[in-house]
């Protein structure tokens, strides 16, 4: 069947475990205009013969052993897609049933891409578990921001790219930047990407990059306030090791080279490995592959370098030279650092004054053993029968 509706694409490497049971979970919807494409980098093909073993036609299987990079594995799994909509998630993650209305939405609103809300996180059992407690699997609710099935409304995000700049490439999750990952795009908009680009994803991590490229491309992109996927995080997942502090260190130990012969690391960036460095870095690759040199402009230099200090001090020295040598004064540093804290403050009082109106707030459910068990309670929390 080449005429799908949809393609949920998940790119994974030696998960095969967690990424058999994302499988799964996506086929117990029933959906028959969806197809799942699986681009496996793994060191050995044990999830092909998994897959074989379902004997469904609706699911994609390429397997590539060889060195890959995270971009060059995300660009083969686009690859791997026909539907007229792609949806990404990774390997620990899921989809949820509001996905099938959101496409009715985009298709009745003629949109190119989809910002949907991430309200839902669901935590792997572990015996070394990042929450306490987690031992049998936690799943977090953010109910206070989910809202009914509604139509999207138009947002601009050409205009959320220099206002990520002028954050100091902070969180960019919560603008109007549409997403691949967690989100749905057309898959003319990804065609256009290549075009302009020479390959779906650049830079060193493929979030980034697609946010970015997806804003300058995209004619017009809705955002909706309910989930569409669920957020998982297994031992051994990215945002795992981000929460535990591995994706700290120097540049040569970033995980993200692998695969590239002769990456040119942005100069406007200091030369250390972290989340946010990557993320600048690749957000500059960006801008750059699509001619936008102009924006960078707008780049936050002393809300940048005030950030990296205070959360990877070990490395304060080498961003204060750095900031230095391109013209950033300590005190722009300090100024905003203050107004960075006092608008985060701001902004979790509003949080929680939201909560407080609504009568919702962030709820914890422990003993949740997989990810069918934490879909049934994300739908109990969304129908509001718990």
């Amino acid at each position: 069947m080449s005429n799908y509706l949809l393609s949920i694409v998940i790119p994974t490497r030696n998960r095969q475990l967690y990424c058999m049971r994302a499988v799964r979970q996506i086929l117990s919807h029933g959906w028959e205009q969806v197809e799942i494409c699986i681009q496996d980098n793994s060191d050995n093909n044990e999830l092909e013969r998994e897959m074989d073993s379902l004997g469904t036609a609706g699911i994609v299987y390429n397997h590539h052993p060889g060195v890959l990079s995270f971009v060059d594995n995300f660009s083969e799994a686009v690859s791997l897609a026909h539907g007229k909509y792609v949806c990404m998630i990774g390997d620990d993650d899921s989809v949820l049933p509001d996905l099938l209305p959101l496409l009715a939405d985009m298709e009745a609103q003629q949109a190119d891409a989809a910002i949907p809300a991430l309200n839902f996180i669901y935590f792997w059992p572990s015996a070394n578990p990042i929450l306490e407690g987690g031992e049998e699997g936690v799943l977090i609710a953010h109910l206070h921001d989910e809202k009914p099935v509604a139509p999207g409304r138009c947002v601009n995000s050409r205009e959320a790219v220099k206002r990520l700049l002028r954050r100091g490439v902070q969180d960019y999750t919560s603008l109007d930047m549409p997403r691949l990952y967690h989100g749905v795009v057309k898959r003319s908009m990804l065609e256009k990407i290549k075009e302009v680009a020479g390959n779906y994803f650049g830079g060193l991590t493929p979030d980034m990059y697609m946010a970015t490229a997806l804003s300058l491309v995209c004619n017009k992109v809705l955002r909706v306030q309910y989930s569409v996927t669920l957020s998982g995080i297994c031992p051994t997942s990215g945002s795992s090791d981000s929460a535990t502090g591995k994706h700290t260190g120097q540049l040569g130990d970033a995980p993200h080279f692998r695969g590239h012969a002769h990456y040119q690391w942005e100069e406007q960036i200091p030369a250390f490995y972290s989340v946010d460095t990557i993320w600048a870095d690749t957000l500059f690759h960006a801008l750059r592959d699509f001619g936008q040199d102009a924006q960078l402009r707008w780049f936050n230099r002393p809300l940048f370098t005030a950030v990296c200090v205070h959360r990877y001090p070990e490395f304060a020295n080498l961003v204060l030279t750095h900031a230095r040598s391109h013209g950033c004064h300590p005190f722009a540093v300090r100024r905003a650092w203050l107004s960075y804290r006092l608008a985060g403050w701001v902004a979790k009082g509003n949080g929680r004054f939201k909560a407080f109106l609504s009568g919702k707030g962030t709820r914890r459910t422990n003993s949740v053993p997989d990810l069918m068990k934490a879909e049934q309670r994300v739908q109990a929390y969304k129908g509001g029968t718990v």
